[in-house]
């Protein structure tokens, strides 16, 4: 389920991350800017989604995910261990030597374009840190890094002073989820097909907005309102019953009739 400002959306997916970067172009072109600030949970987060985000002046901020950490779990270092000199093209280990780039590229499982930057053999088969950093088998360290890198760097700077913006989305966004949960009781779909299942979601959202606007300026006010416009469009409507009741038919033109409507209904 997908929630941005003026509409609302279902996709057939059942996972977020893919769904980050479309979401933030449909919230972008609704609201008709250049440039937006996009918030979202850890599921959402996809290197390619954050890509193209960035290319479409779109700064997202979600909180990085470090996956299942199978290194740091068999106390091994991960990458994070190891710091990246763009100047040199190269990354330094914790022990303070240079790994650098081989030659060509290789496509990961998840499609993305890597270079892998290897260590000498002599120099990490004598290193004092080596049960810490090659598995068993291992005679030299390899690391790998997506051809656009930068992009996820630049986001884990950014998301590093992030704390009170990720607070403030916490508070506003998962209010309309829970409440749907827990005060509707609204856990699962009750229709079949994408077709009714998308009309069912806009319905409960269409709800839930209608709610929120009632708990923002009152029930009372809220009646006044649609009372005021309700009158306003009886006496369009009345004035437009005069006018053909007025005048012969056979006198009104096609151009005639949509003045008067437009001009009754402002």
């Amino acid at each position: 389920m997908v929630l941005f400002p003026g509409s609302t959306s279902v996709v057939n997916d059942s996972s977020d991350v893919n769904q980050l970067h479309a979401m933030a172009r449909a919230a972008q072109e609704v609201l008709e800017a250049k440039t937006i600030q996009v918030l979202a949970d850890e599921g959402y987060y996809s290197s390619a989604g954050l890509k193209g985000c960035e290319d479409d002046g779109i700064e997202a901020y979600v909180p990085t995910s470090d996956g299942n950490r199978r290194l740091e779990k068999e106390g091994r270092f991960g990458l994070r261990s190891f710091s990246y000199d763009a100047a040199a093209d190269a990354y330094a280990c914790p022990a303070g030597e240079r790994l650098h780039a081989m030659e060509g590229r290789r496509t990961s499982a998840n499609g993305r374009i890597e270079v892998r930057y290897a260590g000498g053999k002599k120099t990490c088969g004598t290193c004092r840190l080596k049960a810490r950093c090659l598995s068993a088998k291992a005679i030299r360290r390899v690391i790998s890094r997506w051809e656009h890198e930068d992009v996820l760097e630049r986001h884990r700077e950014r998301m590093e002073g992030a704390g009170e913006l990720m607070r403030r989305r916490s508070g506003i966004v998962e209010h309309p989820f829970g409440t749907l949960k827990c005060r509707a009781g609204y856990r699962h779909f009750l229709v079949r097909g994408f077709d009714k299942v998308r009309g069912e979601w806009s319905l409960m959202a269409l709800c839930d907005n209608l709610t929120r606007v009632l708990n923002i300026i009152g029930f009372a006010d809220f009646i006044d309102r649609v009372a005021k416009l309700l009158a306003t469009l009886q006496q369009a409507l009345a004035a437009i019953l005069r006018l053909f009741q007025i005048a012969p038919r056979s006198l009104w033109s096609n151009e005639q009739l949509f003045a008067i409507l437009s001009i009754s209904t402002r």
